[in-house]
């Protein structure tokens, strides 16, 4: 070989190796530079409200201490995202089969209550070793269709209907969503698990515990269990609940003034707090979460205007602090979303309406050309992950925004001739299922309220 040909070739070797180097470092690196994508991810996002500059402090190094926050913020979705990759491949093909009776209209409640669990400690919490026990009891209650039908009953050892469930909030939040009913006679058994919030200190202290999230030391992020406890108790005081409970006089009152300090004045919206490691608070806008208080509190909320504005600023942001899921929609939260422009379109200017009608046609298409199929049934999506759940938040989403009955129709004038016939194909469909879910059942009562 010629002195230019070794030449060219030691160049080339060179070349390749400094590549090789670069790419082994990147990928020994990639977790890291994952995160950097999120942190920024969370801060173009826009959803926190930062705590102002200190009175002596400097502007360089607050916003170091901002950047901080959003790094340590990122290891929250990467511990999330790895919990993921570790279970999803047992979890997933075990929540299908639950999917899969749910359609053949085989009651699933126990298996589904075991599920919830699973899904919180997968999304919020640290526990590795709890959540692969769930999910070993999930997969054995598969082969236990004698427990189904007892977890759709009320439990005499606390008055829940949480049989599977041993974490509070999830016996609070799926009792009032799933067992007590709105008219008839009282439970049979004695509400016990209330007693734990059944005074006003005692509820300050619950719901003030969920608020103020210590992230960056438990590893755990609070926001599913402060929505859910909320919602749950804002239903119970302020709803029609048959409960036979002896509340606290006073309770209703502290819930009230629980929700007037818990607003941001900036933007209207409810969230988590969320603690940085020097102790500072930052306010999370949270879609879901206002969503919940707005409708829980039957739009007696103040700043309506204001909410309904920055609901459209988180147009493209995802769950839980905007209205996508992994950048697509839901009929879950699509039909949230709904539902907060119909209890602030009275106080909301002309500019902002037209806006909102722009988003709600678009949910529309979205849910009658994307989600509901050609049998009547609803896509089975990532959030809305059963048959049950897919049937319940689509016929919800069609029924509030309209699309059925004319006089529920405040954002639009148009005319949908197909609406009877999508409705019947849709009934039709649950009917074939069976009502032993009760994600199915309530969509079939929606769609039976129809006038």
């Amino acid at each position: 070989m010629s002195p230019i040909g070794r030449s060219k070739r030691r160049s080339w070797l060179i070349g390749l190796s400094c590549i090789l180097v670069i790419a082994l470092g990147l990928y020994a690196v990639r977790g890291q530079l994952e995160r950097v994508f999120v942190a920024i991810e969370i801060y173009r996002s826009h959803a926190f409200t930062p705590p102002p500059i200190g009175p002596k402090e400097s502007s360089l190094h607050w916003h170091l201490l901002n950047a901080q926050f959003y790094w340590d913020f990122s290891a929250v979705r990467a511990a999330r995202e790895n919990r993921l990759k570790l279970f999803n491949p047992e979890l997933k093909p075990l929540v299908k089969e639950i999917a899969r009776r749910q359609a053949a209209g085989e009651g699933m409640q126990y298996s589904m209550h075991l599920y919830r669990q699973i899904r919180w400690r997968l999304n919020f919490t640290p526990d590795v070793e709890a959540t692969r026990t769930d999910i070993a009891e999930l997969r054995q209650s598969l082969n236990q269709p004698e427990l189904q039908s007892l977890a759709a009953q009320q439990q005499p050892s606390d008055g829940s209907w949480g049989m599977g469930i041993n974490v509070w909030y999830l016996k609070l939040y799926y009792s009032v969503e799933d067992g007590l009913q709105s008219a008839g006679p009282p439970p049979l058994y004695p509400l016990r698990f209330l007693d734990r919030v059944n005074s006003p200190t005692k509820l300050d202290q619950q719901l003030d515990a969920d608020l103020y999230d210590d992230f960056t030391r438990t590893g755990i992020f609070n926001r599913e269990e402060l929505d859910g406890t909320f919602s749950a108790m804002a239903r119970l005081l302020y709803g029609h609940k048959q409960t036979g409970y002896g509340f606290d006089s006073e309770l209703a009152d502290a819930l009230r003034q629980f929700v007037a300090r818990w607003q941001n004045p900036d933007t209207g919206f409810r969230g988590q707090w969320l603690i940085d490691r020097r102790g500072r608070i930052w306010k999370m806008d949270d879609m879901a979460m206002t969503f919940h208080v707005v409708s829980d509190m039957h739009g007696e909320v103040e700043h309506k205007a204001l909410i309904a504005r920055r609901l459209l600023q988180l147009d493209a942001v995802n769950f839980p602090a905007g209205i996508r899921f992994d950048g697509e929609y839901e009929n879950h939260l699509n039909m949230d979303v709904v539902k907060i422009f119909r209890m602030t379109w009275p106080e909301l200017d002309e500019p902002t309406r037209q806006e909102a009608r722009m988003e709600m046609s678009r949910m529309l298409d979205w849910c009658l050309t994307k989600s509901l199929q050609t049998d009547g049934s609803f896509k089975v999506s990532e959030l809305d992950d059963t048959t049950g759940d897919a049937f319940s938040y689509g016929v919800s989403f069609l029924n509030e925004v309209g699309y059925f009955k004319r006089g529920d129709r405040f954002w639009t004038g148009a005319d949908f001739p197909e609406s009877d016939v999508v409705r019947g194909r849709i009934e039709a469909k649950l009917r074939s299922i069976g009502l032993n879910d009760p994600g199915i059942k309530d969509a079939l009562d929606q769609l039976q309220k129809i006038e």
